[in-house]
């Protein structure tokens, strides 16, 4: 590993982050996803990604490459929607919550994680008219969603991915 490298990326957890907080731990490692938008219409598509996850900033923090299509597919085929972007997710002691950054080319957003029940809803933070939400999460498998509304009221689905531990 370069100076970089070292410097970024952690081997576990800080033990300043109490189990209970640790939502996004199990998700460290590297997944293979199926994403699907278009759910239910005549554009449905079902396109393959890699999302790979890991422990960053002395293990305070969880950040992910999100792939789709996958670097594999990129080979063999031009996609006109693209995406490889990265989250990162630093704890926050004070408020027991997850801050969030996502940056793919042309767009940021701000985040906030909180626990409900078994899921993890990311809230954007500005308009809060966007959540993605971690849900079925189990040691091999987790499914995702990206929601989205207008009203503040009701929420429809925007793309969704289907999440397999790559072995």
């Amino acid at each position: 590993m370069n100076d970089f490298e070292t410097a970024l990326v952690s081997p576990g957890k800080n033990s300043l982050i109490p189990e209970e907080d640790n939502w996004f731990g199990p998700l460290v490692g590297t997944w293979d996803i199926e994403w699907v938008d278009g759910h239910g219409t005549e554009h449905e598509r079902h396109v393959k990604g890699e999302w790979i996850f890991s422990w960053v900033l002395e293990g305070m923090a969880v950040q992910d490459v999100f792939i789709c299509p996958s670097r594999e597919a990129r080979n063999i085929k031009t996609w006109p929607d693209t995406a490889y972007g990265t989250t990162i997710r630093i704890y926050n002691p004070q408020q027991r919550t997850w801050d969030i950054f996502y940056g793919v080319a042309g767009e940021a957003t701000r985040l906030e994680a909180r626990k409900e029940g078994s899921r993890i809803v990311l809230t954007e933070i500005t308009g809060q008219k966007m959540k993605w939400i971690f849900s079925e999460l189990t040691e091999n498998t987790f499914h995702w969603r990206n929601m989205a509304t207008e009203d503040g009221m009701h929420w429809f689905l925007q793309g969704e991915a289907f999440a397999a531990r790559r072995i």
